[in-house]
């Protein structure tokens, strides 16, 4: 059946209200609009409105992207008409801006709402006009300028009954006032706006008499009377819908958190962790971001500064990702504040070997000294360009001969190229290679999260796990072998053992950065690490894939020794054959693994894994 105009029109103005008023449950409001939407005909002058009204919809289901597009719609259809709809193109410029405001893009938002006041005033529709200067004034309120928020909020609530706008519309801009007014501390005069709203808003305003409560919660706090801004969260709380409404309760949780950033400790963070959540899982990005950073002081003020600089720096990918630059560099200057600089590292000079390079400075907060081994130090960083985690490693060049440094600088080079390309997940691949300017050399690398292979020796594992890592320690060196890479210090601090999804581990090999191009003259021999470095490579010969394996089988060996054997202590391991002894055929394999002439040593990694494989099942089955 066809609606006629007259009744299409009707019952447009019945869904509008009851989208307005909020008193009607969102899924039926859609079945109604798709309802109508059947029956027009396919030029109707009503489609701009009905699309325009799914968008509405579709926002409050937290479908921004379907809301966008029914918007989008709505503004082409009103656009094509003869003349074009003004007062249509108006209200779907100004929803428009309601999207991109509540997902926190204000730039977008104003960008909507300049040509909807335009079409307003062409449309005459001074009504309009006024709500879309009230919308303004809310995305100036999302940007954090509550100055002139604050005075376009008093001007309008000045206006009263000239503005045009409804009643509700006019309690809503009252509620604004008092949202700027709390941000800009003045929580008395708050409490009076309050007062009046409370007298004067009808009982079935629940949404305003929620909003109501929440600034009042705000305000109590301000003035530390967090009794009173609780029960005020208690009344607030018991006004939110029986159906879950994503809007409200992130608006509800907000005001919570605040509350507890105000009082401090360990709440606070509880608190800011499941905001975060919420947001995230509502794609709220720029909302997400602000809380990170919200976390992140209430994490410092504990003392917790390396989960607050996590934080900050998660902040910082999201708004990266997002393109959202002015948050990323805000965020970097809270980075920078926090960190002082005994933690920043900047470092201007790159060296392009692999066509990367780039003159571009790169800035890194140094958290946690991950370890020090002969080639320097690695820190765990935060690379201020993305956000992302990096291990940093500084090799001080300047203890080393000035006739000697282009020759080493030379086999870096060789070897970070190299080293760099290497694109799997069991390597911690090479970003980038900086010089100081006082001559230290810093390696960045993809930082990976996990204990060390030492780590889990200290942590009493089983043998049967040990050497199942051991296994893909193996196989991992059988492609970087094939990659005619030397890993020359593989011990188990450079081993890091990685959860995937499933709960399986992977070990992954890191600090290549000083890896070497197989056959060239090891000109970094003194950086190997003592004990796992093969003999030839002490003697500053020619370093093949025989030299990891001599390291290899030393950790092989630390499974049952506890510590470095020796090679008469090697075969006290197994010759007792005891169950708590290496078991006789891995004995002999490292035996064969720790030759010290490399032509008699066993290299067959392929075979090497498979035994460990086997025999780490053969002692699961017992």
């Amino acid at each position: 059946m066809t609606i006629e105009p007259q009744d299409a029109e009707a019952a447009l103005d019945a869904i509008e209200e009851d989208i307005e008023l909020r008193r009607a449950d969102p899924d039926v409001l859609m079945l109604k609009l798709a309802t109508v939407l059947l029956s027009l005909q396919g030029d109707s002058v009503h489609r701009p409105r009905v699309h325009r009204l799914m968008g509405v919809v579709h926002n409050r289901l937290k479908l921004d992207r379907e809301a966008l597009r029914e918007l989008r719609e709505a503004k082409a259809l009103a656009e094509a008409a003869t003349p074009p709809n003004f007062r249509e193109l108006a209200k779907v410029g100004r929803e428009t801006a309601v999207v991109y405001a509540w997902r926190g893009d204000d730039k977008a938002a104003a960008a909507e709402l300049l040509p909807a006041l335009a079409f307003a005033s062409l449309g005459g529709d001074e009504r309009e006009v006024a709500k879309i200067i009230a919308e303004f004034g809310r995305v100036e309120l999302g940007a954090q300028r509550f100055g002139s928020v604050a005075r376009l909020f008093r001007h309008l609530v000045a206006q009263g009954a000239n503005s045009k706008l409804s009643a509700r519309e006019a309690q809503r801009i009252r509620i604004n006032l008092c949202q700027a007014l709390n941000r800009l501390g003045s929580h008395d005069e708050v409490l009076q706006h309050v007062a009046g709203l409370r007298a004067d808003l009808p009982e079935g305003e629940r949404r305003l008499h929620f909003l109501t409560r929440l600034e009042e919660a705000r305000a109590f706090g301000g003035l530390s009377r967090f009794d009173d801004a609780e029960r005020a969260l208690l009344d607030a709380e018991a006004l939110l819908p029986e159906k879950d409404s994503a809007f409200e309760r992130s608006e509800f949780l907000q005001a919570v958190t605040e509350l507890q950033e105000i009082k401090g400790g360990p709440p606070a963070v509880k608190s800011l962790d499941h905001l975060i959540g919420e947001y995230a899982e509502q794609h709220l990005v720029v909302r997400e971001a602000v809380a990170r950073r919200a976390l992140a002081n209430a994490l410092f003020k504990l003392g917790e500064n390396d989960r607050a600089r996590a934080a900050l720096a998660q902040g910082l990918r999201t708004a990266l990702q997002h393109d959202l630059v002015e948050m990323a560099d805000e965020i970097r200057a809270d980075m920078l504040k926090s960190a002082g600089a005994e933690h920043l590292e900047e470092l201007a000079e790159a060296i392009d070997l692999i066509g990367g390079g780039t003159a571009i400075e790169r800035r890194f907060i140094r958290l946690k000294r991950l370890g020090k081994g002969g080639a320097g130090e690695v820190y765990c960083a935060i690379d201020l360009n993305d956000g992302q985690h990096v291990a940093l490693k500084k090799v001080d060049l300047r203890g080393q001969a000035a006739d000697q440094r282009p020759a080493l600088i030379s086999t870096i080079k060789t070897e970070y190229a190299a080293a760099g390309k290497l694109d799997d997940p069991r390597f911690a691949r090479v970003l980038d290679l900086r010089m100081a300017p006082g001559g230290a050399l810093y390696i960045v690398q993809r930082y990976v999260e996990g204990p060390t292979l030492r780590e889990v020796y200290a942590s009493g594992a089983a043998p049967t796990r040990l050497l199942a890592l051991l296994a893909g320690t193996a196989e991992a060196l059988i492609v970087l072998h094939d990659r005619g890479i030397v890993h020359r210090d593989l011990k188990p601090e450079n081993v890091i053992v990685m959860r995937d999804s499933r709960g399986g581990e992977t070990p992954v090999l890191i600090d290549l950065g000083i890896a070497l191009v197989a056959g060239r003259p090891d000109e970094l021999k003194q950086f190997g690490t003592q004990h796992y470095v093969a003999p030839e490579q002490v003697a500053g010969q020619a370093v093949d894939a025989r030299a990891d394996v001599y390291a290899l089988g030393h950790m092989i060996a630390e499974v049952w020794g506890g510590k470095l054997p020796s090679h008469s202590a090697l075969g006290m391991l197994w010759h007792k054959e005891t169950p708590d002894e290496m078991p006789r055929a891995l004995g002999e394999m490292v035996g064969d693994m720790l030759e010290a002439d490399p032509a008699r040593r066993l290299s067959d990694l392929e075979a090497i894994a498979t035994v460990l494989r086997v025999q780490s099942r053969q002692m699961a089955q017992g």
